[in-house]
């Protein structure tokens, strides 16, 4: 009896690993209509195996959002400083180093480059009005950051292409990952697969996103490090 039992429970469990299967090709392809925005967080799964990969990608994904943070920050505080001035023609779309270069024509030559263990820092040679000194406070809070995020964004690229090699295979371990742990395991694909595959699918694919957004942030700071010694 108990032996019959068990092997119904079994067929149960592969034939809701077929169906889930089923489900998120079909999630799949209404996550392509939608168009949500790209996750970019790393979930735990409460599987060790899995979990082991997935907490190295977290802290590589750490090191990646910081960058585009620092980024985001002086980009919005330099616009801010910037636009300050009625006579700005900066608007929503100006990059970076568009305001760089309304930076200098701000300042009227009053600005001097120094250049120390790598890093780049903007000095008033004389009285500046005030929102050039806020337009450099902004830059210099950010080429601080520069020479150590494009080292940690080389270093996340390479880290995330070779995890994402592992993690693809995740998905389809599944069923034998929690299968070995006995009757427990059986227990937990049946109730919990659902939960652990929609977290393990989500981080596989913030993980194959992450050289992408490490080389486009590392591509913006190296561009605005080179116009500030180009241009000053």
């Amino acid at each position: 009896m108990l032996r019959n039992t068990f092997r119904l429970r079994s067929r149960s469990v592969f034939m809701f690993a077929a169906v889930l299967g089923m489900g998120l090709t079909s999630g799949d392809a209404e996550a392509k209509k939608k168009k949500k925005k790209a996750p970019t967080t790393i979930v735990m799964t409460g599987v060790k195996s899995f979990d082991k990969v997935f907490k190295q990608a977290k802290k590589a994904n750490k090191r990646l959002k910081a960058a585009q943070s620092d980024l985001r920050e002086s980009k919005v505080a330099l616009r801010s400083a910037l636009w300050s001035n009625s006579s700005s023609k900066l608007n929503k779309k100006s990059t970076y180093v568009d305001m760089l270069k309304e930076l200098k024509t701000r300042a009227k030559g009053k600005l001097r480059l120094y250049v120390s263990k790598g890093k780049l820092r903007l000095k008033p040679t004389d009285a500046v009005p005030t929102d050039v000194e806020h337009a450099v406070d902004a830059v210099n809070k950010l080429t601080q950051t520069i020479p150590s995020a494009i080292n940690n964004l080389n270093g996340v690229a390479i880290e995330s292409k070779r995890m994402f090699k592992k993690a693809q295979r995740f998905p389809a371990n599944l069923r034998k990952e929690l299968g070995s742990q006995g009757v427990s395991g059986l227990v937990d694909l049946l109730f919990k697969a659902p939960k652990i595959t929609k977290k393990t699918v989500r981080n596989v694919r913030v993980i194959g996103a992450m050289p992408k957004r490490a080389g486009k942030t590392s591509a913006e700071l190296t561009k605005i490090s080179t116009t500030i010694k180009d241009i000053f």
